[in-house]
């Protein structure tokens, strides 16, 4: 027999994927934590006439959690957890730099977990990188004998910087093999990574000192880390300019929240060490890497504002930039930096834009879940009631309490948008007001009908109050409760 909700769960699941996937992996882990505590926070205190009735949301919710729990340790595939091997060790300076996987063009400094293993496996065959392929082979003998594996990690990393580099100077140079090294890799996108993780081998040793200065996820800097970090980045930024800019967006994917190397930023950006100076352009990657990601998740919103809603995902989404736009405003103002928070604020205006299309979409996707029929009568003005034997579609009852949760969220984050408030309270306003009506016109049906019909009415009833329970107080569902039971006792 065929799931009712499977097509709803797997769109709303895809969604989420598709957001999460496209995040470094601190942040995804951490909204995950996030969806998990809401979950736990819905289950509590739940009425036991309650629980069939949400059965099929918790069933729904659990289900999503689940394989969002798999994506994520996946992330890690072919990197076993315990037990070190040679790809492990070869991709570990790099997992800063990782997101589950890209879509659309590429951006700088973030390399998708997709092209991994493509990468490995055309490097441990390809005749350019014979090298690293007999490095790798000795790394994982030295490993699994328990041996001294320094020499072979050192040899791995050196083979894999000059077979790569030889290999993509001949894909640029030979169509016919860079389509090879495209087919192999499963298209241009790992291309692209790939390029990006040959310029990265040369900074390998000071990637894993940064590693080593600043542990993930850290909450902050020492006084003391700021000033290692800046000796390291003037080391590698005489090394190569380009190295040192990538050290510093590194710096991003060690901290539980990136927006906080603005304080490194802004220790390198105000010094008056002749060094950093000359190191301006290096330094300046940094913010404008985070300028971008906040205008890239800005448009990213415009864009899933077009597209159906799903609202778990929206408020994540719309959660997320507000958590990132007010880091990087906060981090900014303290130093008094107007043009950067002019930049957020320009942000916040296209995401709150954005925001405010998924409240009338969710409006819409309550009002889906509070089926009317006409009173009776000729006259198509005739009044509207509950039409409580009306089927819902697959997913309608679930997507509208997840709408009620958006909305029950919409002051709030209309506020961190910086929108006019007075929206938020309309739609507000507007949801409760369409389920408490509904809720008393389901009422008058159950002390009107009988049998099957009454029946019908009470299911309905229980299925209002489940997708009202974001956006009414306890007392007020107990009170449509208490009144639906009085009416049932009409004969």
């Amino acid at each position: 027999m065929n799931n009712p909700h499977t097509s709803y769960k797997d769109a709303a699941q895809g969604r989420l994927e598709e957001f999460l996937q496209a995040l470094g992996e601190k942040p995804a882990l951490r909204l995950f934590s996030l969806l998990e505590s809401e979950r736990a926070r819905a289950g509590a205190d739940m009425r036991v006439d309650e629980q069939t009735t949400r059965r099929s949301y918790r069933e729904l919710h659990r289900d999503l959690l689940a394989r969002m729990r798999r994506q994520l340790m996946t992330r890690d595939t072919g990197f076993p957890p315990r037990i070190p091997n040679a790809k492990r060790l070869f991709y570990t300076p790099f997992e800063d730099f990782f997101i589950g996987k890209r879509s659309g063009q590429k951006t700088r400094a973030r390399i998708a977990r997709t092209s991994l293993d493509p990468i490995w496996a055309l490097m441990m065959s390809a005749p350019a990188c014979v090298s690293a392929a007999r490095a790798a082979a000795d790394l994982d003998h030295a490993l699994e004998h328990g041996g001294a594996a320094g020499a072979q990690e050192v040899a791995l990393f050196i083979g894999a910087e000059a077979g790569l580099g030889r290999l993509i100077a001949h894909a640029h140079e030979d169509a016919a093999y860079h389509g090879q090294v495209l087919e192999a890799l499963g298209g241009a996108a790992a291309f692209d990574d790939l390029q990006e993780l040959r310029i990265l081998l040369g900074g390998v040793e000071a990637l894993k000192k940064l590693q080593a200065l600043v542990v993930g996820p850290a909450a902050s800097l020492t006084e003391e880390q700021v000033y290692e970090l800046r000796d390291l980045f003037l080391s590698v930024h005489d090394q190569s300019h380009l190295l040192g800019g990538y050290l510093l967006l590194a710096l991003k994917g060690r901290l539980e929240k990136p927006w906080r190397a603005l304080s490194v930023y802004y220790h390198l950006a105000e010094s008056a060490d002749e060094r950093l100076r000359a190191a301006k352009d290096a330094v300046n990657l940094l913010p404008q890497s985070l300028f971008e990601d906040l205008e890239s998740m800005a448009r990213a919103l415009e864009r899933a504002a077009e597209r159906e809603l799903y609202p778990q995902t929206a408020k994540l989404r719309v959660t997320y930039f507000s958590d990132y736009a007010d880091g990087v405003a906060s981090q900014s103002a303290r130093i008094g930096d107007n043009v950067f928070v002019n930049r957020v604020e320009a942000c916040r205006d296209v995401a709150g834009a954005a925001f405010e299309r998924f409240l009338e979409q969710a409006i819409a996707a309550i009002r889906a879940a509070l089926p009317v029929r006409h009173a009776g009568g000729a006259s198509r003005l005739s009044a509207l009631r509950p039409d409580v034997s009306a089927p819902l579609g697959a997913g309608v009852a679930e997507n509208a309490r997840d709408a009620g949760a958006l909305v029950a969220a919409a002051p709030d984050l209309a506020a961190r948008l910086g929108r006019d408030g007075a929206f938020a309270a309309r739609i507000v306003a507007d949801a409760r007001g369409a389920i408490e009506d509904y809720a008393e016109g389901v009422v008058t049906e159950i002390r009107a009908a009988d049998g099957a019909e009454r029946d019908d009415a009470r299911r309905a009833l229980d299925r209002t109050l489940d997708l009202a329970a974001p956006l009414l107080d306890r007392d007020a569902i107990a009170r449509h409760r208490d009144r639906a039971e009085a009416a049932a006792l009409v004969v």
